[in-house]
């Protein structure tokens, strides 16, 4: 039988070393690339939690978001209802903890410190960055206290409503339009001579017009400011307190009136919303659908700033109101309005 010569073994056996040695080969590459793989992803994972926790020491600061957000009805219409409401986004600064960590560098706001004392006895609100804060926050107190507030006036019904307010001996806050404090400037004279606060809800109320460009948002409140200063006899006076038509967020005109925030900041101008309403603008045409309204929209807060309405068909509302208020009342509420908050 023919046998192979011992050559061809030894062929063999080296043919089969060099594969294992390329195998072994292949086996450490894959090993030294997982090695350096590892070490890569946790230098990251390690720089990154370090940043985290420097921006961390260095801030001193929580965010708190609160997203509660109105859906505006988008009808382009003299007394368009307004929308349900809004708890817009803020931010709060808490006090810093660590004494070891310089707190940050602090901007310095071109608006100064108010003078709490003057401003109530001449009732001259002032606007700094202290007060744009407290209004920004004035939902979220943890007191029982409740801010009337009415919009669209005046009108025919606003006699009604400042009589019931006088005889309760409770002040409230009223966003005018400028359109009908020209046409009735003795009621707006009137609310402010009996110590209400005068705020501004543009003058038009109508949303293509207002909400036309961040501009117009900012000359309706002037033009309406200027109708006010005349009305009252006032003419250094500022609310500095502008109330959205159909409130400051939602809707088809969201991204105006996020841009109107900002350039209402910058000429000393803040804005408000509301927490609770009545319902008298979408449909709340009883006593009754009015608490029911109420009832639901201000659950779980303590402070509120109630929505109302003082134009000229909203005569359940002047019924409602002294039922309001006995009942607030009787639960030992404080009833304020924006003076409390523009002054204090």
């Amino acid at each position: 039988m023919f046998k192979q010569p011992d050559y061809f073994e030894e062929g063999k056996s080296e043919i089969k070393n060099k594969h294992l040695i390329i195998f072994c080969t292949i086996i450490a590459l894959i090993t030294i690339g997982i090695v350096v793989f590892t070490g890569i992803l946790a230098f990251k994972v390690i720089k990154r939690s370090n940043s985290g926790s420097n921006l961390d020491m260095v801030s001193g600061a929580n965010t708190i978001g609160i997203g509660q957000v109105e859906r505006e009805q988008a009808k382009d219409e003299e007394q368009p209802s307004e929308s349900p409401e809004v708890q817009e986004l803020q931010t709060e600064e808490q006090p810093e903890e660590t004494p070891e960590v310089s707190p940050s560098p602090q901007t310095t706001s071109k608006f100064p410190k108010h003078d709490i004392n003057a401003a109530m006895e001449s009732q001259l609100p002032q606007y700094s960055d202290e007060i744009a804060k407290k209004v920004v926050n004035v939902y979220f107190e943890k007191t029982k206290k409740v801010y009337l507030t009415f919009d669209d006036g005046p009108s025919a019904r606003t006699p009604e409503i400042l009589d019931i307010l006088k005889k309760y001996n409770v002040k409230a806050t009223f966003f005018v339009l400028g359109s009908n404090v020209e046409a009735r400037p003795e009621l707006v004279k009137r609310a402010y001579d009996e110590g209400h606060f005068i705020a501004i809800h543009g003058y038009t109320h109508k949303y293509s017009q207002v909400y036309s460009s961040p501009q117009a948002v900012l000359d309706e409140y002037n033009q309406t400011l200027e109708a006010v200063r005349k009305a009252i006899g006032v003419p250094n006076y500022n609310p500095h307190l502008f109330r959205f038509p159909g409130g400051s967020s939602g809707g088809p005109y969201d991204d105006v009136k996020r841009q109107a925030i900002e350039l209402l900041k910058q000429n000393g101008i803040t804005h408000t919303n509301w927490n609770c309403l009545s319902g008298d603008a979408a449909g709340s045409t009883t006593v009754e659908a009015m608490w029911n309204e109420l009832n639901q929209t201000a659950e779980g807060d303590d402070n509120l700033v109630v929505l109302m309405h003082d134009a000229g068909d909203k005569k359940v509302t002047v019924e409602f109101v002294p039922q309001l208020i006995e009942k607030y009342q009787s639960e030992g509420y404080e009833f304020c309005n924006y003076y409390n908050v523009m002054c204090e």
